[in-house]
């Protein structure tokens, strides 16, 4: 008996767990939580300029990259929290083994026997704003410079360059 009540507690907190996540403006990623005791330390009427990075690829190639996941988090976070989409400035940075995110899904399926997973919230971040660049340094290493990629992607010169130059231009950087 005990046990059983033991296990009814488990899928009551399992159930409620996944209940309680939520995503409010990207829908393809960036799981949250409401927090409603939460106090608020923003003001909501200044613009939030971020820039990250995505420089680490995943070992299995059907898998979405977990950089995105947490962009796609933090723009929830600040949607929920009541800032307005048009002062969310988020720009990302591809680059080092990450590069591949970029392809189209067609280059993907080619290069790994699967559709690019990533494509799907790249597409919603981008349609929310989000702006994307990838490093010129890392697909030229890669010799991947002609490869069709995601038309929301913008190639910079390299990706320390693009981060330090957004840096010096407010941005906040959150690696």
């Amino acid at each position: 008996m005990k046990k059983l009540t033991v296990l009814a507690a488990i899928l009551f907190l399992s159930v409620f767990n996944l209940v309680a996540q939520i995503n409010p403006t990207i829908k393809k990623g960036g799981s949250m939580y409401a927090v409603p005791e939460a106090v608020s330390v923003g003001e909501w009427t200044q613009p939030y300029k971020i820039v990250m990075e995505v420089m680490n690829g995943v070992e299995k190639k059907d898998s979405l990259n977990p950089s995105l996941d947490r962009i796609a988090r933090l723009y929830n976070l600040y949607r929920h929290s009541g800032v307005p989409k048009e002062n969310i400035d988020i720009s990302v940075m591809i680059h080092f083994t990450a590069t591949p995110i970029i392809f189209t899904d067609e280059v993907y399926q080619k290069k790994f026997g699967v559709q690019n997973p990533n494509t799907a919230l790249i597409d919603e971040l981008a349609a929310n704003g989000v702006k994307f660049y990838v490093c010129g340094q890392s697909i030229y290493k890669r010799k991947v410079e002609n490869e069709p990629r995601n038309p929301n992607i913008k190639v910079v010169l390299s990706a320390m360059y693009g981060i330090s130059i957004l840096q010096m231009k407010g941005y906040a950087y959150m690696p």
